[in-house]
Formats: C-alpha cells, structure tokens, sequence
C-alpha cells in the first residue's frame, strides 16, 4: 500500500475532518516545510492531504522501534541523525543530503520538519539550517513550500485537521551564494517568517492563548468540526491587537473570556449554542434525521461497549506513556493499532470456546462495525447536545454572554464571520 492510501485510511480513522487549504504544490521538484507539533501524526496528516506522493525526513532513532519500520518504508522515509541523538557525523549528514538530492533530481518532492523536533511550546522552535543547505546545495532548481499543520484538538481522537499551504518562499537572490553561511542564515529566516503565519504559533505565549480562546467562543460549529481555517485566521488577527493592549485591558478581557469558559464548561454548553433561537422549522427539519441517528447508534452502542475496555487501555497507555502534549496523539494511534485488533482476537477465540467457532467472526465485525458507525455516534452525540442546548435556551446567564460577544465583535470587528 502507498503512503499516500496508508495515511489517508488512517487518518480517516483517526480524524473526523481533514481539510486543505492554499495554492496547489507547484511542478516539479519541492522541499515542503512543516510545522511539528504533534508528533507521528503529523507526517500522517500531511500525507493524506498533499496531492502528491512525497519522501519524508525522519530522525534515525525511529528505525529502532521494530513496529514503525513498515510505515517508514512506506513513506519512502530517509534518515537523518541528530547531533542531540547522538552519532551524528559529517559522513551521515552528507548521506541524508545525497539522498534528498537524488529524490529532488528525478521531479520528486521531499516534506520535513525544520524545527527538528515535535513540540508542545506556544512558538516555533528555532528553525535548524538544514532545509536551507538543502535547496542551495540542490543539483536542480527546487521550490520551497511552507505549510502549516492546525489541530482542533491534538491529543484527542476524532477530531479535525487542517494543512495550510503557503506560496513558495522566493530565493532566487541566495541561489549564486550557494550554502555560504549568511545565505543559509537569511534563507533560513525567511522559510521562518513564511511558515509562521501559517500556523497557530506566536512567542506571546500568553497573548496566543487568549486568542485562541476568544477565536473559539466566537466558533460557529462543534470543535472536533470547526472551520479551522476560520479559527486560523481568527487568531493571527487577534494576536497583533491583543499585544497592544495594556495589561489591565488585556487581564479584564481574560477575565471575561475565563468567566464564560466557566459558565459553558457548568452549563455542558458549545459557544456555537448560546442565543441560538431554535426555530420551529428548524427543529422540525432536525426531528427525523434525529430520531434515525439516535436510533442507529442505540444499535451500535452494545459493539462499541465490547470496545470500551481496549478504549479505556489505550487512553491510559498514553497518559502513562508520556506527560509531553506532542506525543499523546502518536501514543493513542500506535497503542489503538495494536490494542484494538489483540482485543478482537481475544474475544473471537472466547466467543469460539464458548459458543462454538461459528460465533468467533463476531467480535471482529462488531469492530468493523463501530469503525464505520463512528460518524453516526458522532452525530448522535451532537443530536445530544443540540437537545442539552435547547433545554438551557433561557439561562438568565445567555444575554450576558451575547452580549459580552457583541462587544468582542465591536472591539474587534476583523472577527466578524
């Protein structure tokens, strides 16, 4: 199976929504350059949504863990060590460079990650010089591809993607200087520049997060299927404004921010509900879709309750896995690989021993089952909330809260959908 179909099956398991934004990949040779962070998912989600088949820079380490090797060679993976990996020599880093030449020669495209590292920081990480010793040492012309990966939620499973990618990085002027030091400095400052904007990251930490907690309350749709394009550009928006403010305006605006978090989070509300009117026609055209998907997923609850154990297992693997927020999402999909499939296994050969092996097929259709009914759980999920939402439609608190997004909006009328 070719990456590209292995990426795209998994992450239609593992996500909800994935979607891609910005101009297409231009002809011919490229060296797409990624933001990184949330670990082995992203090289996945990045795979299933370029339109073309690409290598991939990974660190050398992951071809000690016997189960990714598979995958490696699938993503046609060429290694790079890392001085912080240790063994790192002149010799390999030359290897890495002659593979990435060769790939580039014959028309193909190569995708890394030029921080180097995964990582939960707010900022990206200072941006390692290799992508930029690459192009400028590159026996062919070569485009440079900024792209930036935003997450709905990373950590949690089913939720939405986006890959956002960028006009080529122009270098024309730095191609004579070949890999001369200050030409693989200000190479390496622009492939920067052009790829934080299409991320959600900021060094205001504190002014990052505000914006994206404002972006979200300002959310027309549930998280896990929230343009995340708007939400994008929401926060890179905000985040210019917020800086400015001075600090008492910025600690009242959190202050209001955290107080209708609160309120939501004891109300079991979604942003996109609080004021929603709930027309008549509305809820009428809703009722039968409802009722239907609230019916299939009554079927599919006793199959998803035999799951429910290699569920529970697999999230707490990855919590005592790692403490580190880039790399719960790889633990999850690497643990549900394996976990879920052990756990069919198991249950086909006790239903077998105790009902006879006719019935041993069952515990694998009924995961099949729940893997293709996880749309419908999800929406009846929603059909849930919906009812939740129309139940608490009068709150004392809701003009309150309408308000405090009317004066955001005056405030900020950027943010106006």
């Amino acid at each position: 199976m070719s990456a590209s179909r292995l990426a795209r099956l998994l992450g239609r398991i593992w996500f909800r929504a994935l979607r891609r934004e910005g101009p297409p990949l231009p002809p011919g040779p490229c060296l797409i350059l990624l933001n990184h962070p949330n670990g082995l998912l992203d090289p996945l989600a990045a795979a299933a949504l370029l339109d073309r088949r690409a290598g991939w820079l990974a660190k050398a380490t992951l071809w000690k863990l016997a189960p990714l090797r598979p995958f490696l060679a699938a993503f046609r993976a060429i290694p790079v060590t890392r001085p912080k990996d240790g063994g790192a020599t002149p010799e390999s880093i030359q290897q890495c460079f002659r593979k990435v030449h060769e790939v580039l020669a014959a028309g193909g495209s190569v995708a890394l990650f030029p921080e180097g590292v995964s990582h939960s920081e707010p900022d990206l990480a200072p941006l390692k010089t290799g992508a930029a010793r690459m192009a400028l040492s590159s026996p062919v012309p070569v485009a440079l591809v900024p792209a930036g990966l935003v997450y709905g939620d990373r950590a949690t499973f089913r939720h939405s993607i986006l890959l956002r990618l960028g006009e080529p990085v122009a270098w024309a002027d730095l191609a004579p200087l070949g890999t001369d030091p200050g030409a693989v400095a200000e190479l390496t400052a622009r492939i920067r520049a052009a790829l934080k904007p299409l991320t959600l990251h900021d060094a205001e930490a504190r002014v990052l997060t505000l914006a994206q907690e404002v972006a979200w309350l300002l959310a027309e749709a549930p998280g896990s299927r929230v343009d995340l394009e708007a939400l994008r550009l929401r926060v890179r928006a905000l985040v210019p404004h917020l800086a400015a403010l001075p600090e008492a305006e910025l600690a009242a605006l959190e202050g209001r921010v955290h107080a209708a978090q609160a309120w939501l989070r004891s109300k079991g509300l979604r942003p996109d509900q609080v004021g929603h009117p709930y027309p008549g026609a509305e809820v009428r055209r809703w009722l039968p879709g409802a009722a239907l998907r609230l019916g299939l997923a009554v079927l599919l609850l006793p199959p998803a309750l035999l799951f429910w154990p290699s569920y529970r297992l697999v999230d707490g693997v990855a919590r005592r896995g790692t403490d580190e927020g880039d790399q719960a999402a790889t633990l999850k999909l690497m643990a549900g690989l394996l976990i879920h499939p052990l756990w069919a296994g198991l249950l086909a050969a006790l239903a077998g021993w105790r009902w006879g092996w006719p019935a041993a097929p069952v515990p694998p259709a009924a995961l099949l089952a729940v893997l293709l009914g996880l749309p419908a759980l999800e929406r009846a999920g929603e059909d849930l909330q919906a009812i939740r939402g129309f139940l608490r439609r009068r709150d004392p608190a809701v003009p309150e809260l309408l308000e405090a997004r009317r004066q955001l909006l005056e405030a900020f009328p950027e943010l106006a959908p």
